[in-house]
């Protein structure tokens, strides 16, 4: 497979220089995670928005009312049974902290970069945030100690089992490229083909569209009823800086993963339960 072959365009944190290195650096800051999110990586392509649309949610992801919120989504009540699998005869103990570290890293941040795909979606379609000026308190911002830096599979030049491991997960989810969630957990294929194994069958089931759907509407809700600060970004600023298409491109980008993030929470629960009884993954 050849790097033209597959994938959306994005922009690593590697790749980040200047004032896109520092919003990089102030995202990480914020949402207490070490990673960039796909979301961010994609927007990166349109800077002057991602700078002015990122420092509108800034503010607002540092208070307690949307630490919250994000707690309000974390968690989905799926009916899906994990295998129970004793992973501790698969991998040490190092290699299980380290699965571990993802699945709480993206469980952590996924809601919260809900939150932000419904707050700048619901403002640019001309629905924005009022902001209800009351704030209960903020949260110490700072990536959480003992989370381990993130490192994402590169799909074109990974070994041939694992890419098509990621493809197959690509091609069940209609998606145009891997989640990062997926690319780091496909450094432990061992246990992201046991999980994949189980999870395909509920991916796309009733259920599991009734419970995107139901975490998209409440996202929707809550960026509504408890952002303390204004979200305010709309198509007419756009129009002074970028061209029809690339409006068009910025709200796609965002639609597309307000749509992925719901999904993304669903399946990230179910990795945590994947630990069993032996609750290596308790939340």
């Amino acid at each position: 497979m050849q790097d033209t072959d597959y994938g959306i365009p994005e922009i690593y944190e590697k790749e980040a220089k200047g004032n896109l290195g520092g919003i990089y650096r102030d995202i990480q800051t914020i949402l207490k995670v070490p990673i960039v999110n796909f979301m961010f990586r994609t927007l990166a392509l349109y800077e002057t928005f991602l700078g002015t649309a990122w420092t509108q949610v800034r503010s607002n992801m540092l208070t307690v009312d949307m630490e919250n919120a994000a707690e309000n989504l974390r968690y989905p009540d799926i009916s899906v049974k994990a295998p129970d699998i004793n992973w501790g005869a698969i991998y040490d103990l190092q290699t299980i902290e380290q699965i571990k570290s993802v699945i709480i890293t993206f469980n952590y941040v996924n809601p919260k970069l809900l939150l932000i795909a419904s707050a700048w979606a619901e403002s640019l379609g001309n629905r924005p945030i009022q902001g209800t000026q009351r704030c209960d308190g903020y949260i110490a911002p700072g990536v959480f100690q003992g989370l381990e830096d993130i490192r994402l599979v590169d799909i074109c030049r990974t070994a041939p089992d694992v890419q098509s491991l990621l493809l197959d997960i690509t091609k069940k989810h209609r998606a145009y490229d891997a989640a990062s969630d997926y690319r780091a957990l496909a450094h432990y294929p061992m246990f992201l083909a046991r999980s994949w194994e189980s999870l395909k069958q509920y991916v796309g089931s009733d259920e599991y569209h009734l419970l995107g759907a139901d975490l998209k509407q409440r996202s929707i809700e809550l960026v509504h009823e408890r952002m303390p600060f204004p979200v305010t970004i709309n198509t007419d600023y756009l129009s002074q800086i970028y061209n029809p298409g690339d409006i068009a491109g910025i709200m796609g980008i965002i639609a597309m993963f307000q749509n992925i993030l719901p999904d993304l929470i669903i399946e990230g629960e179910f990795f945590r339960r994947m630990g069993g009884p032996s609750a290596i993954f308790d939340k």
